[in-house]
């Protein structure tokens, strides 16, 4: 049997949603990835500084920090700026895309329009 190609890849989820974290950790630690959490964009930061995930899954509308917060602070890191993000939100708003798009993020992904699995795929297809 094959090497998993996710084995020892980390993934951060950002989110104050626990029941989002909850989904996608489990979906993620069964594809093989290793999975570190944080409630807010403040504890998040501090994660990633820690960690340094190989993606990140970031929600926008969160207390302490909000994930716009986190980008511009992860633009200002010459080493965290190199990870690719990943917007997981519910926030569908076309002045919050313009604001986003300012951003080195990958993908913009309405939580309540896509799945845990159409996910994984979007997380595959930047890793590759």
């Amino acid at each position: 049997m094959g090497e998993d190609p996710f084995n020892e890849r980390k993934i951060c989820i950002i989110d104050d949603d626990a029941d989002i974290r909850e989904i996608y950790s489990l979906s993620l630690k069964h594809k093989g990835f290793k999975v570190v959490l944080a409630v807010n964009g403040a504890e998040g930061l501090q994660v990633i500084k820690k960690e340094h995930p190989d993606v990140i899954l970031l929600d926008i509308q969160m207390p302490v920090m909000d994930g716009l917060e986190v980008l511009k602070k992860l633009e200002k890191d010459p080493e965290l700026s190199r990870i690719p993000v990943i917007m997981l939100s519910n926030v569908d708003d076309e002045e919050v895309f313009k604001e986003v798009g300012k951003f080195d993020t990958r993908f913009y992904l309405i939580k309540a329009l896509t799945t845990p699995q159409k996910t994984m795929d979007i997380i595959s297809e930047v890793l590759h």
